[in-house]
């Protein structure tokens, strides 16, 4: 009997061992998911509302014959996204919602007086502004509030088109008039560049504005035949001030972390986690399972590839709330941060957060944020942000937009094939110019085709930078 219970004991023992073993080498789940009792995340900002990080990449105000435009961080924008917060939260009767054509829409915006449009690049989801009913939900790529003498219409545009009529719109009106006007036009379909008159990078030395020095382009005598010979297709919507656009190089300081807070966002328990010093001074943090390296530069570099290899179900607005918690646990939010990119990709969604200043973003190299996100957690995550200081320039106008396309062409002639060529955007932007000891952003059009994609250009000089 004794026998027994001893072969009986030594096989409950064996199959609990087989058991824990399979637990440690297959059956542990990640660290954020498992309870943990001793530890609580320590968010080095709190998480904002995503309408505060989603807002729209640029507000147009349509007049029967004058167009307004606005971005990000100004003034007049600030004012008219707010306003127009608000009638969604709280005046918006989406019960009253009827879905209309593209073609009813367009016509009714054709006789309309007064049009507000705020444009989402990228697309967002309506539940991130307003609480709209399950048979609403839709990715925003544009809000039009339109007005008459008497009434007001609200149009949400996503994968399909809503009017939502407003009731009681006597004092509206005037509220989301803008004080502070900025003329813009918009861009024809078809663009022919008018070398000769307009576009005069072809002289030994040029001469724009009030600006009086000489600058150096070296062209071929054949530039000017390609340029007068090219079709531009505008496939966007392009809109181009008419007035002159003033900036001036602005001086850069890299964020400074808490390194030992940043670690444990990352590792609940340090002790855990095995700290390695790299031969360039990095610093690389590791459990096994996931890994934390530091550059000396400032730059964060955060791997969890289980996480990546996970199929992902999760929806868009659930990925972009869970990124914005995920930026104020990784880091926190700077000022003047905003969505600038969205996409589905295998693994989970990817998003991208920049920086703006004056309305003008600040693209390149491993600027911003960069996080793959699924329902397991974070997989992928860069991060290195700057704040903006100083003007250390003299303040010059950009060079006229004509100017700049005819300067990008030239530049990306041997890529060009026919006479066609597809202009996807044109917008001046605060370029980062890469190397270790960058401390300054630089004035700079963005110019992309889809023939040879993006090319930036010194706001004045119109350089390739």
């Amino acid at each position: 009997m004794l026998e027994k219970l001893k072969s009986l004991l030594l096989i409950c023992l064996i199959l609990l061992s087989m058991v824990l073993t399979y637990q440690l080498w297959f059956g542990r789940p990640p660290l954020e998911k498992g309870t943990v009792p001793r530890y609580e995340y320590a968010y080095f900002t709190p998480p904002p509302l995503l309408s505060e990080v989603v807002q729209p990449s640029e507000i147009i105000f349509l007049g029967q014959e004058d167009i307004y435009l606005f971005h990000r961080g100004e003034k007049e924008y600030l004012g008219l996204w707010g306003k127009g917060l608000q009638l969604l939260t709280e005046r918006l009767e989406f019960e009253n919602a009827k879905r209309v054509s593209k073609e009813s829409k367009d016509d009714w915006l054709k006789t309309a007086p007064l049009t507000l449009v705020y444009n989402f690049n990228p697309p967002v989801p309506l539940e991130c502004m307003a609480r709209a009913p399950a048979n609403l939900h839709m990715d925003l790529e544009r809000i039009m509030f339109s007005w008459d003498e008497e009434h007001l219409d609200v149009f949400l545009e996503g994968e399909e088109i809503v009017c939502i009529p407003v009731k009681g719109v006597t004092d509206l009106q005037e509220d989301f008039f803008p004080v502070e006007k900025k003329p813009y036009m918009l861009l024809p379909s078809l663009l022919v560049l008018d070398v000769p008159g307009n576009v005069k990078i072809f002289e030994n030395t040029v001469r724009t504005g009030d600006f009086h020095g000489d600058i150096k382009m070296e062209q071929s005598p054949g530039d000017l035949d390609f340029l007068l010979n090219l079709k531009i297709n505008v496939t966007a919507d392009i809109y181009i001030p008419l007035e002159d656009i003033w900036a001036a190089e602005v001086s850069l300081r890299k964020e400074d972390l808490q390194r030992e807070q940043l670690v444990r966002a990352f590792f609940l328990d340090l002790s855990m986690a095995r700290r390695i010093e790299e031969r360039d001074g990095a610093l690389y943090f590791t459990n096994g399972e996931k890994g934390l390296r530091i550059y000396p530069s400032g730059l964060l570099e955060y791997t969890a590839p289980r996480l990546e290899r996970t199929q992902s179900t999760m929806s868009y607005s659930a990925a972009l709330q869970k990124s914005a918690e995920s930026q104020s646990l990784y880091g926190g939010w700077l000022p003047n941060t905003y969505l600038y990119e969205a996409k589905k990709v295998e693994g989970g969604y990817r998003f991208l957060w920049r920086s703006f200043q004056d309305g003008f973003v600040l693209e390149g190299e491993n600027t911003g944020s960069e996080m793959l996100i699924n329902e397991q957690g974070v997989s992928f995550y860069r991060r290195f942000f700057y704040t903006f200081g100083e003007e250390i320039s003299e303040r010059r106008p950009f060079r006229p937009y004509k100017e700049a396309i005819a300067r990008a062409l030239v530049l990306k002639k041997e890529q060009l094939k026919g006479e066609k060529v597809t202009l996807l955007s044109l917008k001046p932007v605060y370029y980062l110019p890469g190397g270790k000891k960058t401390e300054k952003a630089i004035p700079a059009w963005s110019v992309n085709f889809a023939e040879t994609g993006v090319v930036y250009l010194h706001w004045h000089t119109l350089e390739p930078l």
